[in-house]
């Protein structure tokens, strides 16, 4: 699979900034919608009710952008209770029998079990599958790291995406190493670090062979989380910041 080209810039829409961007032509968080390259829609931030229309009413906003729709489950930093996991699957077919769809689902590693049903459900439709895997504690090892691309490549997975926990300098490395050598082998790709230490990767990574990192609308979601449009300038700026070092320079003047 050869990887896409472009860099994706995604920002994540729960409640508040859908809700702000109807309401309002000239809200702030309708510029913020326009930095991003990709929505990231939370059903788990909505009252299930609201979720087959979700994706129709993002395009209303912003035409123009890929979709990621993600129904987070609470032990992978999201609002879905762990216990209802098993639902997900007839909820994701309500969402995706809609008029409006998005173009790739994120479906957590440890639901790879349900990979085969989701896909069976989103394939014939058009739709691509990103497989998360969130680590609050730190950053995985190299060996767990290759097992985790092994277990995306044997289901076929189009997309693979990791986001863990830094608690050093240079603790991102071996996820800048993963980007590199497994970047190129998936149309989506992320690899970034959270907390204090990881945010200069959430841009850095994108040169070391991602293609796709998340920001924040409004108030951040994740530890270390950068707000889109902080991380639009220094994207804008990509060819006169040629380090780490220069982009955190960068972010310090916001």
């Amino acid at each position: 699979m050869i990887s896409d080209s472009r860099k994706y810039l995604v920002g994540l829409v729960g409640p508040d900034v859908l809700e702000a961007a109807e309401k309002d032509l000239f809200h702030p968080v309708r510029l913020d919608l326009d930095c991003c390259d990709a929505i990231e829609i939370r059903y788990d931030f909505f009252d299930e009710s609201e979720w087959p229309t979700l994706s129709e009413r993002v395009r209303n906003i912003i035409a123009n952008k890929i979709q990621i729709g993600t129904i987070r489950l609470k032990r992978d930093g999201g609002k879905f209770p762990d216990a209802r996991a098993v639902e997900r699957l007839e909820l994701w077919k309500q969402i995706l029998s809609a008029r409006q769809v998005p173009e790739w689902l994120d479906l957590e590693r440890d639901c790879l079990s349900d990979f085969k049903a989701l896909n069976d459900m989103a394939y014939p439709i058009g739709v691509s599958l990103l497989i998360s895997e969130h680590n609050f504690e730190r950053i995985p090892s190299d060996m767990e790291l290759e097992t985790f691309a092994s277990d995306i490549k044997r289901v076929d997975a189009q997309g693979l995406k990791i986001a863990a926990m830094s608690n050093s300098e240079s603790d991102c490395d071996r996820l800048y190493k993963f980007a590199k050598k497994y970047g190129k082998k998936f149309q989506m790709f992320a690899a970034f670090g959270m907390g204090e230490t990881g945010k200069v990767s959430r841009l850095w990574s994108l040169n070391e062979g991602a293609n796709l990192t998340y920001g924040s609308i409004g108030h951040s979601e994740a530890p270390g989380q950068i707000e889109v449009s902080t991380m639009r300038r220094v994207l804008d700026q990509g060819e006169n910041l040629h380090s780490q070092m220069e982009i955190l320079a960068f972010l310090n003047q916001f």
